[in-house]
């Protein structure tokens, strides 16, 4: 396949229009000049020193591209200039690997490579290059493409001829079925050889009794006795010796056998598998230890929430998350550019880490090119979203049924009368105006669901330059109209080799989100706004209120607020970002053990968010006016510019001795973080279509602005030592200065030990290695910070400037002091134990176990101060939580016949408890209270559905007081305090919200060019809650669910009904928060099943295609839960209704690579 420097150029050839390009996401709507007016903000430009960054990245990039593009017949077109005079042949040859794309092949038993040769050639092909060197010498040559094989024989050797005796056809195949390309057919003891093609297939000629050597890097080489064979097939293992894991770790990498601390590795092989918009659910049940729920499925807000070993503080719990060493966030990356994932989650592999790993770290890496020819791959798909689950409402006539029900219940007045239930039932499906049956969910589920993801790589290198460049396009749509998220990512990595011993890379990313929603809509009722209102009234607003008329206009729905009206006409939210990333470094190895490395990281982005509720109008049935919501159209626009900057330089250093090994790392870090921002609000606008700022009114405008900026300055260092791979030490300190804390605080240290003992390399394992090969224990213990635990400046005074006091007949803005100072805060601390074992069975079956114990101490909180001060209570380290648990991870590997397949479990359990409070026990109905896990649910406990033998024949009550009138079929509660009452000080700690036992199951099969890929996920442990519309009917004028059809009746005094007797009233006894309602979200999902064809290469070939394979997958497709029908089990805990559903997802897709 080739590649013009036409087309090329053209990409490439006016930087002022990639100017013009990036800069346009960030101004919006202000591109359309022509309605612009004098108080239209231009756009925020790119600064300069990007721009030219950006240029120069991309000029060197197609230099890089025309420098590493291969073509055809490069042995008869390559031409070398060469003047060596005395030179060994092995040197000579490594030149001429070092100046071209040839790579050389021979035994060092029959070359004798430090023979000396002298040349002086120019612009000479390798053919006559070596015809000079070889000669008079018993060594001959064979060119096949690049490959150059070597071999001696006392008879002259010349690139057109073989030994013409018979002919041998073969393939060579890895374990999996694919053909190995370039894979080496060398007759043993012979001057003869071939190299494979694209379908791994050989044509040799061959004498009587020969031997083929067969080998390729990476691979164990094979010998095989051709014998009487015309054909042969062979099958290459690959050398687990030359491919032994390498983990990454902080600031580095190590082998995974060498490892002492706790960490979970994802590939990008199974990172792949997953079609999912957001980069965090790709991780959802394939990495031990590491917790994600996901609640909701909005497009660009569908992420995991990620948790590491439990929650750990009251405060900021997420882990810090580095890509390439540079802090960002995980969403922002394609999945497609990523080469592994390592999640640190002890104190020995994070603490290098100090004050921000507190929660664990996630450390991406992503692809780089490697030296080779120039490579083109696509991956792309498209897809079709529905919801996993909604909830069943009752239609019209069962509303109104349940609805006289309630009434009647709770002694008030029937609703509907019988002739219009009798109309309803009659009239109904001809007069929808007058008697509708509103399908809610139908009328507001219009969105397509579309989603597509397409990925462009272009990779190659030579010994100087290696260039990967990635284009990355994801769309989503949602399930609702004009709910939609679309995102354009560029990633540039290049590596530069100027010596053997300076080397430097220079990266690249651009990122442009663009998010639609629907108006952050506020209603007179003071619900939710934006999307999650759309939702809440979804599954609030009864069957029996109108949608439309059938004159066109829109109806009242529920006191004006009517959500399909909402969507098409009452406005818009917008969010755009475009964070802008370099990442700058230097590597310099002036001797064989010791190397240095600086990096210099800038990032700015420049968010923007409009958005403008539109006055909705709906009406009467007789087209009357009923209300117009809000009074005043309104906008309100943000802007912010954020600018992270981090200079970080390293020294490194690795030497062995006999059977000791020693590597040491010592660093530098400079972290500077400044943002800013403003917003405006207006509203009337008299031309709502003009949605700018400049058209409303100035009567009720409003500004705000802020800044801040932080620094983090940071000495970190490790060493580690191994003694025959066998005892295994390391330690690791990080000694952080943070501007977030007053003087005398600023300053912490964290240090971490671990050890490790590889039981099977001693002697005494001899006789098990075979089938027992690796058993490795482990330990571990260190200390851990947390410095995100409030604003910029927690320990200085908080001070209102928008306090105002009157003055006469005047209005003056002043300021009041908030909060006192508290220089006494400083860091949470974590202190973490962890203890493993490691084994691997027939080196198939290989197994991961971790406990652990991690407390955090000086939790940042506000502790009670008296009332008398005027003032909020300030900032003080005071709280206490404690988590334990384990992971666990077992991975088995095998192959029967042409089926190989692996699969693995993972586990991870974790106990929380909050140890100390001071006394500052929640309330709420998901709240913190000693001695139980963070965001508990707190609440009564319910005794059942009671029965007539709970009332005295007189109808009065037997039991304590509830403070509410009772009747069969209402709720009894317990009397926890033993007094004569029943109310809220008899609530206690009754359930839990924070995961236990997540679990994953991951099997990966393949059979000849098919492939099949499963992923089961789920939750063991995990109580839930729903409460207002979610779970009482006709809460705050809402509807019933079918649900509610299980319920006790005097027809039907059943107490094990799923709810008791139906009554009206929010505040009714039935309607208080109890376990009555509360039920397990354990779950399990049928998370994502994939199946692949891979075209053979002898098909995909004919197009120039080394890859070709199409797959059909789909994700989110079954979940088995004992959780209230209807309802996500991975919803917020006590939530209303109020989220956009999870999304099931059937795609089809293609993989290719040229």
């Amino acid at each position: 396949m080739g590649l013009s420097s036409d087309s090329l150029s053209f990409q490439f050839i006016n930087p002022a229009n990639n100017h013009k390009i990036l800069s346009d996401p960030v101004r919006g709507y202000k591109l359309k000049t022509n309605k612009c007016m004098k108080n239209c903000r231009p756009g925020i430009p790119i600064p300069k020193f990007l721009l030219f960054i950006m240029r120069v990245t991309f000029l060197l990039f197609v230099v890089g591209v025309f420098q590493i593009y291969a073509i055809d017949s490069y042995a008869q077109k390559t031409q070398l200039t060469i003047h060596e005079n005395e030179i060994e042949l092995g040197e000579l040859f490594s030149k001429i690997e070092k100046q071209t794309d040839f790579y050389f092949f021979y035994s060092n038993d029959q070359i004798n490579k430090h023979l000396k040769v002298s040349i002086s050639v120019v612009d000479k092909t390798i053919f006559e290059i070596l015809d000079l060197v070889l000669n008079n010498t018993d060594i001959t040559y064979q060119v096949n493409n690049k490959a150059i094989i070597l071999n001696t024989d006392n008879r002259p050797f010349s690139q057109t001829q073989q030994q013409a005796k018979r002919q041998i056809t073969g393939t060579v195949k890895d374990e999996r079925g694919e053909a190995i390309i370039g894979a080496n057919i060398i007759e043993k003891g012979m001057n003869n050889g071939v190299i494979t093609d694209i379908d791994g297939q050989f044509i040799i000629s061959v004498g009587n009794d020969a031997v083929l050597q067969v080998s390729y890097i990476g691979y164990l080489t094979q010998e095989i006795t051709v014998g009487t064979q015309n054909s042969v097939s062979i099958v290459l293992i690959e050398d687990l010796k030359t491919l032994e894991e390498v983990v990454v770790v902080g600031y580095g990498t190590q082998k995974r056998v060498n490892l002492t601390g706790s960490v979970a590795s994802v590939s990008s092989e199974v990172l792949t598998k997953r079609q999912v918009g957001q980069t965090s659910l790709a991780l959802q049940g394939v990495a031990p230890g590491v917790t994600i729920m996901q609640r909701s499925g909005q497009p660009g807000l569908d992420a995991g929430d990620i948790k590491i070993r439990g929650i750990g503080t009251l405060n900021n719990s997420n882990p810090l998350i580095l890509v390439d060493g540079l802090e960002m966030g995980i969403n922002n990356i394609d999945v497609s550019t990523i080469e592994s994932i390592s999640v640190l989650k002890d104190a020995a592999s994070s603490s290098i880490y100090g004050s921000k790993a507190a929660n664990g770290v996630i450390l991406i890496t992503t692809k780089r090119a490697s030296e080779g020819k120039f490579n083109i791959s696509y991956s792309g798909y498209v897809a079709q979203q529905t919801p996993t689950n909604l909830p069943d409402k009752v239609n019209a006539l069962d509303h109104i049924l349940l609805l006289n029900e309630s009434k009647i219940n709770a002694g008030a007045g029937v609703v509907y009368t019988e002739e219009q239930i009798k109309n309803w039932r009659e009239k109904g499906p001809n007069d929808r105006d007058n008697y509708p049956d509103t399908d809610w969910q139908k009328e507001i589920l219009r969105g397509n669901g579309l989603q597509q993801n397409h990925s462009l790589t272009l990779t190659g290198g030579t010994d100087k330059l290696k260039v990967l460049a990635s284009l990355g396009y994801l769309k989503q749509d949602g399930i609702i109209d004009k709910v939609n998220f679309e995102r354009i990512s560029i990633r540039l990595n290049t590596d530069f080799i100027f010596t053997k011993n300076f080397s430097s890379s220079l990266d690249l990313f651009l990122y442009n989100s663009n998010r639609n929603s629907v108006a952050r809509y506020n209603s007179n009722s003071g619900n939710s706004s934006g999307i999650g209102y759309i939702f809440f009234l979804m599954n609030k607003l009864p069957a029996v209120q109108a949608m439309q008329y059938s004159n066109g206009n829109y109806a009242e729905g529920q006191n004006g607020e009517n959500p399909v009206a909402s969507i098409y006409e009452g406005g818009f939210t917008n969010e755009k970002s475009t964070p802008v990333t370099g990442n700058f470094s230097f590597k310099w190895e002036p001797y064989k053990d010791f190397w240095m490395q600086t990096a210099f990281s800038p990032s700015i982005s420049y968010p923007l968010s409009r958005s403008f509720v539109r006055q909705v109008t709906t009406y009467n049935p007789d087209g009357s006016i009923f209300s117009q919501l809000p009074s005043k159209s309104n906008l309100t626009e943000e802007s912010t510019y954020n600018r992270y900057l981090q200079s970080r330089t390293t020294a490194n250093y690795h030497k062995s001795i006999n059977h000791h090994t020693i590597s040491a790392l010592a660093g530098f870090q400079y972290e500077s973080n400044y943002y800013s921002g403003f917003n405006a609000f207006r509203d009337d606008f008299p031309f709502p279509e003009y949605s700018v700022l400049q058209s409303g009114s100035v009567e009720n405008m409003r500004n705000d602005g802020w800044a801040g900026e932080n620094v983090l300055v940071s000495w970190f260092g490790r060493v580690n030592y191994d003694y025959k791979s066998k005892y295994l030490l390391e330690a690791n300190i990080r000694y952080d200065g943070s501007s977030k804390f007053a003087k005398g605080k600023k300053w912490g240290a964290f240090p971490s030990f671990s050890a490790g003992w590889r039981l099977s390399e001693e002697t005494f394992w001899d006789n098990f290695r075979e089938n027992i090969s690796n058993v490795k224990v482990r330990g571990s213990w260190g200390t851990l910070g947390n410095q995100n635990i409030g604003n910029d400046y927690p320990f200085s005074s908080n001070i209102d400037m928008g306090t105002k006091y009157i003055s006469g007949d005047k209005l003056i803005d002043g300021a009041a002091l908030l909060t006192m100072n508290n220089p006494d805060i400083t860091w949470e601390t974590t202190t973490m134990t962890n203890i493993g074992l490691d084994l691997s069975f027939w080196s198939k079956l290989h197994i991961t176990f971790d406990w652990f114990h991690k407390k955090t101490n000086d939790i940042l909180m506000r502790l009670d101060i008296p009332r008398t001060m005027g003032l909020e209570p300030t900032f003080q380290n005071a709280g206490v939580v404690e988590n334990k648990g384990y992971d666990l991870n077992i991975i088995y590997m095998d192959k029967i016949g042409d089926f190989d397949f692996d699969i693995s479990f993972n586990i991870s359990d974790v106990r929380n408890k909050i140890t100390d409070l001071k006394g500052i026990n929640g309330t709420g109905l998901v709240t913190n209270r000693e001695g139980y896990a963070i965001n508990s649910l707190y609440m009564r406990k319910s005794l059942g559905i009671l029965t007539g033998e709970d009332f005295n024949s007189d109808g009065s009550y037997k039991w304590e007081r509830q403070g509410r009138s009772l009747a069969p079929g209402d709720l009894r509660y317990a009397n926890l305090n033993d007094d004569d009452i029943v109310n809220a000080d008899d609530r206690e700690v009754l359930g839990s919200t924070i995961p236990r036992y997540t679990y994953g199951l991951n099997f990966s099969g393949r059979y000849k060019g098919f492939d099949l890929n499963l992923l089961l996920q789920g939750v063991g442990k995990v109580d839930g809650y729903l409460s207002a519309i979610a779970m009482y009917p006709f809460w705050s004028g809402g509807t019933a669910f079918t649900i509610h059809k299980d319920r006790w009746t005097e027809e039907n005094q059943n107490v094990h009904a799923a709810f008791p007797r139906l009554y009206f009233y929010d505040s009714a006894n039935n309607y208080l928060d109890s376990d009555f309602y509360m039920k397990s979200a354990a779950y399990l999902r049928v998370k994502n099943i994939q199946l692949g064809y891979k075209v053979p290469t002898s098909i995909s070939g004919r197009a120039l295609m080394e890859h070709l394979r199409f797959y059909v997958s789909g994700e989110n497709l079954f979940t088995f839960t004992n959780f209230w029908k209807g309802w996500d089990p991975e919803v917020s805990p006590a939530s209303g209704g109020a989220y956009y559903p999870q999304v099931k997802t059937i795609s089809v897709g293609v993989d290719i690579r040229f």
